[in-house]
């Protein structure tokens, strides 16, 4: 089982802590680096768009789950012109509403 990483974040100036795994963490810096979005950024918006019941930690994690579905599914409609790049970020951050 991998190891659960606790690290401390600041988000709208206020300090949080996020627990995620270390493949966790690495996909949350992918995703920053294809959007070209500073990782506290998409924490923000996240943060914002997320339903108010749950926890921060928990929106991340539903929101990589939906941006990975919503990047394979572009990937499969635009595989004919590898040159495309939709970004699914904004889709994903509807679902974790």
């Amino acid at each position: 089982m991998a190891a659960i990483s606790n690290r401390v974040v600041t988000i709208y100036n206020r300090k949080t802590s996020i627990r995620l795994t270390p493949a966790e963490w690495e996909a949350i810096d992918n995703i920053c680096e294809r959007e070209s979005i500073p990782r506290k950024m998409l924490f923000e918006l996240i943060s914002f768009n997320k339903d108010e019941k749950m926890g921060i930690t928990a929106s991340i994690r539903l929101f990589m789950i939906i941006y990975y579905k919503k990047a394979l599914q572009i990937n499969k409609q635009t595989s004919i012109c590898d040159d495309v790049f939709v970004s699914p970020v904004f889709e994903a951050i509807k679902g974790i509403v």
